[in-house]
């Protein structure tokens, strides 16, 4: 064959059959993919609960393991609501100098200073002393610290340790006062002490926490704070201690231009993280419920368990809650009802590497939904597992529903 002749053939383009045959095949992808996206917002109400919240946990998974911060999922029992709370870090200090992440520079006054003598610590490298109760180390705000449109409160976390002071005869004494502050945001402080331990007290807009734990002195503890309109907490070395909000549309005061001031009862301090809160997705249920332990299906899918929940953190959904009006008040045994009010907000905590925070979370979590569909009462149980993944699954009853007599016949 002549070269002329080869070189036309490699040139040659596609023919009428083979453009024929792209287009059916990207006609079927098509197909298939609006399939795959129908899939996830049609069907069974539960279903399509189980799509969105097995994405929510991956891109909160995502967000943990990226970014190295704890991560939650907040689950609005009164509302049926899911929202992805994470966590953006704002600044850092290691304590190695008056330098933070970002640039920013702390302020030590009051004979507050850097220290390398590490005897009393668990970490390598120096840790701020504040010696005296007018000793502090300011962190200022700064300007990139502004979060807008998606901001729900703020979150602290640092490494501390209580010391003991001495009054005019060189006798030990316990010292009250306040510990870290942000203005109206937040007040962590020294509320009660003893000679070898203190505890703390955690005030946000009002909702004041009790520290269950005591702190030895000389001794390393570390503090967690979280304040959101989703809930007010403290932790001490992984110890939960929350806030019961009480009041209808509770926010966290305002932050912005607030400097985070450390400081007020002699002690060492080390690690600083200082977090806002964030909502990264916020998924309203549609015809499926959360549901809570020991309530009735039937009564939920009714509208007759409202009244149960203590918790009013959450405004009400436009139009009402989406369960229904409030419940009658008749609770206890043989109602379908719990006898003792319960929260109204649950958390589920991801750590930094995206799995179940073991801190905060023993073993698996499991969350309870149910929807009716016509006559058909539909159960479904999550179960989130300690390595972070999310599996779900239909159940014929709950745990804690009675197991049905057979003579009594089939039920829904």
């Amino acid at each position: 064959m002549p070269a002329s002749a080869r070189a036309f053939r490699v040139r040659r383009g596609f023919t009428l059959l083979e453009l024929l045959v792209v287009v059916s095949i990207m006609t079927l992808a098509l197909l298939a993919f609006a399939t795959v996206i129908g899939s996830r917002s049609s069907g069974p109400a539960l279903e399509r609960t189980a799509s969105v919240l097995t994405g929510m946990v991956a891109n909160v998974r995502q967000n943990a393991s990226v970014r190295k911060v704890h991560s939650e999922l907040v689950f609005d029992y009164k509302n049926d609501r899911i929202v992805a709370l994470a966590r953006r870090r704002l600044v850092t200090f290691a304590m190695e100098d008056d330098m933070g992440s970002g640039d920013t520079i702390g302020r030590r006054s009051g004979g507050a200073v850097l220290v390398a003598n590490r005897s009393l610590s668990l970490r390598e490298g120096k840790c701020l002393e504040l010696p005296f109760p007018s000793s502090s180390f300011t962190i200022p705000w700064a300007p990139h610290f502004d979060v807008s449109g998606d901001y729900e409160g703020i979150a602290v976390g640092f490494d501390y340790c209580p010391l003991e002071a001495s009054d005019q005869q060189g006798l030990t004494v316990p010292v009250t006062g306040g510990l870290a502050g942000m203005g109206a945001v937040f007040t962590v402080s020294v509320t009660t002490a003893r000679y070898n331990a203190v505890r703390l007290t955690l005030n946000c807009g009002g909702v004041v926490v009790h520290s269950s734990t005591w702190l030895a002195t000389y001794r390393w503890h570390h503090i967690e704070l979280a304040c959101s309109r989703y809930g007010v907490s403290l932790w001490i070395d992984g110890r939960l201690d929350p806030g019961r909000i009480v009041t209808d549309n509770f926010t966290v005061p305002p932050a912005l231009g607030q400097d985070l001031r450390l400081g007020g009862v002699p002690c060492r301090i080390d690690n600083v993280e200082l977090f806002s809160l964030v909502s990264s997705q916020t998924y309203q249920l549609d015809g499926a419920q959360l549901i809570a332990e020991d309530v009735d299906p039937m009564r939920e899918v009714l509208g007759e368990a409202e009244g149960i929940f203590d918790d009013k953190s959450l405004p009400p959904s436009p139009g009402g809650p989406v369960t229904g009006p409030a419940a009658p008040e008749i609770t206890g045994p043989g109602t379908g009802l719990p006898i003792d009010p319960i929260p109204a907000i649950r958390h589920v905590y991801f750590d930094t590497a995206g799995k179940l925070d073991p801190a905060r979370h023993p073993g698996a979590v499991e969350i309870c939904m149910v929807s009716l569909s016509g006559d058909d009462l539909r159960r479904m149980v999550f179960t989130f597992h300690p390595l972070g993944t999310v599996t779900w699954e239909y159940v014929d009853r709950f745990w804690w529903e009675p197991v049905p007599d057979p003579a009594a016949g089939s039920g829904g």
